[in-house]
């Protein structure tokens, strides 16, 4: 690929994903806090938090290969105008006082059916714009500019939705997605190789059959796909449990933003410190195991502990190490993928992912009403060591690394 790592429809696509980001970031703050404040029930926000994955889950093998067909740049502007017109609606509901529990269900059903589209077609895209030669790095500054945001999005969450309230923070998000839109119609983005082919069901399934074909058929995907799917079932529900994990703590809500932000700059420290190395394969491959192991290892110690300043400084290390870990592996996986039938096998690796996430989030809301919360992300964390280890230690996922 002809072209520098930091070119314009790069940037471009950058910027659209920052502004909206950052509206994301506060609304899933500011309506988990009106779930957990309305019901008071950890399962109940379990729920709710999975209805966007378990769409995903069974959607995303099919949008994929929708998006190997369809118009890229019109997939990404509009499902950002449609989220931003439902956010918009959502948040006068709010402002209005009519807001209830199914209205956010109908709500996140309704944004999860965007996401479907708009998260593949972007994966395919940034592959497209980003060299090849410097996928590592150009995902790293991509996620490094991303979780920068983010950890000014989590640091004064807290205080905002405190300070502003939950209807206007919805509403924030909306017209976030608006201005994310605008951006994204500059953004030149190149045809695929089936674009303007007709989209029919029978094409879709048989695209979902060539997927599986696909990642079957590669030694380090045939590993990567039910692990991942494993990790994330086992350990992936912390995340959005830790707004009880605090409370239960004795913290409030504001603490539950710092705890956030300190996770956010881990990730940023670690994106950063990629973006500005080029490491050998080798190292990577020591990075990859290396990552993984300590990152569930301080994460754990993290959850026993009861100081503030010592939990933020386990949860620092913890997440460093975990987003080692996914760096590496993600910048691998993509360049695995056959340009052919990107989108379709995109759309497979995100709903095995996604729908670990999505049966972790229910499951850990229901034995998070049961028992204790640390002890809960605990014994998760510990289970998902056996498929990480598998993952990080095989021949196949060493010998791909080494070679690429």
């Amino acid at each position: 690929m002809d072209r520098k790592l930091l070119n314009r429809d790069f940037l471009l696509m950058l910027q659209g994903e920052l502004v909206s980001g950052l509206g994301d970031i506060l609304y899933s703050v500011a309506i988990g806090y009106w779930v957990y404040d309305v019901t008071g029930s950890s399962a109940l926000m379990g729920i709710l938090s999975s209805i966007s994955m378990f769409v995903t889950m069974f959607l995303a093998p099919f949008s994929g290969g929708i998006v190997d067909k369809a118009n890229r740049k019109a997939i990404i502007v509009g499902m950002d105008v449609l989220r931003g017109v439902l956010m918009l609606g959502v948040g006068a509901l709010a402002l209005t006082s009519r807001l209830s529990v199914p209205v956010v269900a109908a709500a996140a059903l309704l944004a999860a059916l965007c996401s479907t589209l708009f998260g593949p077609a972007v994966s395919t895209v940034m592959i497209d714009i980003i060299p090849h030669d410097d996928m590592v790095r150009g995902q790293s500054i991509h996620s490094g500019a991303t979780t920068a945001l983010s950890l000014v999005g989590k640091a004064v969450s807290g205080a905002l939705v405190a300070f502003l309230g939950v209807p206007v923070i919805i509403v924030l998000n909306g017209v976030s997605y608006l201005i994310s839109a605008l951006t994204e119609a500059f953004i030149h983005i190149p045809k695929t190789v089936h674009q303007g082919e007709t989209v029919t069901v029978g094409g879709l399934f048989r695209d979902f059959g060539t997927a599986l074909k696909a990642i079957a058929a590669d030694p380090f995907l045939r590993i990567c796909v039910p692990s991942s799917l494993a990790i994330n079932l086992l350990a992936a529900g912390s995340v959005a449990m830790m707004l009880p994990f605090v409370l239960e703590k004795g913290y409030d809500v504001e603490f539950y933003g710092v705890l956030m932000s300190v996770d956010t700059a881990a990730s940023l420290a670690c994106v950063f410190l990629l973006g500005i190395i080029r490491f050998s394969p080798r190292t990577r491959f020591f990075l990859l195991g290396a990552g993984f192991m300590l990152g569930g290892a301080f994460s754990i110690g993290a959850y026993l502990v009861a100081g503030r300043g010592l939990m933020c400084l386990l949860l620092f290390l913890g997440g460093f190490g975990c987003t080692l870990g996914n760096s590496v592996l993600n910048a691998s996986m993509v360049l695995a993928i056959p340009e052919g039938n990107r989108g379709g096998i995109l759309g497979l690796l995100q709903s095995g992912a996604v729908g670990g996430m999505a049966l972790s989030t229910l499951a850990y809301g229901f034995l998070c009403d049961v028992f204790p919360v640390y002890l809960v992300f605990t014994v998760g964390v510990l289970l998902s060591a056996v498929p990480m280890g598998y993952l990080c230690f095989s021949r196949c996922t060493r010998q791909f690394i080494l070679e690429n």
